[in-house]
């Protein structure tokens, strides 16, 4: 059938949501990290690990959003290449593309309430890692000077 305007009108605002939350997550990783390397000075290297762990649990998470999909058009008897399909077909088209995303979008929100980084731990995360910097520089200098003494 022909789309109604306030399907049309949701669309752009449910697109800029997904990309809103793919994004977001995404700039959160560097603080992260900055977090993992006070907590962890002496460990180097974990940044690939986390950048990792963040694609393959993205793509995990798409491949099973497409199998939930895919299985509840199967249960609501979608019938492939036809022309009109049965009212159960159009019931689990809009929870799929408005409800379940809602109820994941409330989720994610939940937990990101409980995200342990506010501006105040970046600030320090911040503050204590240019110290971390400048001792590195300072002992990298002093063994410099005692190379060249000898």
């Amino acid at each position: 059938g022909v789309l109604k305007a306030s399907q049309t009108a949701k669309s752009p605002f449910n697109g800029c949501a997904a990309n809103f939350c793919l994004l977001f997550f995404r700039s959160m990783l560097p603080d992260v990290l900055d977090d993992f390397k006070v907590q962890n000075p002496e460990s180097t290297g974990h940044e690939a690990l986390f950048y990792s762990f963040y694609v393959f649990f993205t793509k995990f998470a798409s491949g099973v959003s497409l199998g939930v999909s895919t299985l509840s058009l199967d249960f609501a008897g979608y019938i492939s290449r036809g022309c009109s399909q049965p009212k159960e077909v159009d019931l689990t088209l809009k929870l799929l593309v408005s409800a379940a995303p809602i109820a994941f979008m409330l989720i994610g929100l939940a937990i990101l309430y409980s995200y342990p980084i506010d501006e105040k731990r970046r600030q320090y995360n911040n503050k204590m890692l240019q110290e971390m910097r400048d001792s590195e520089a300072d002992s990298e200098s002093e063994t410099t000077e005692i190379s060249n003494m000898i």
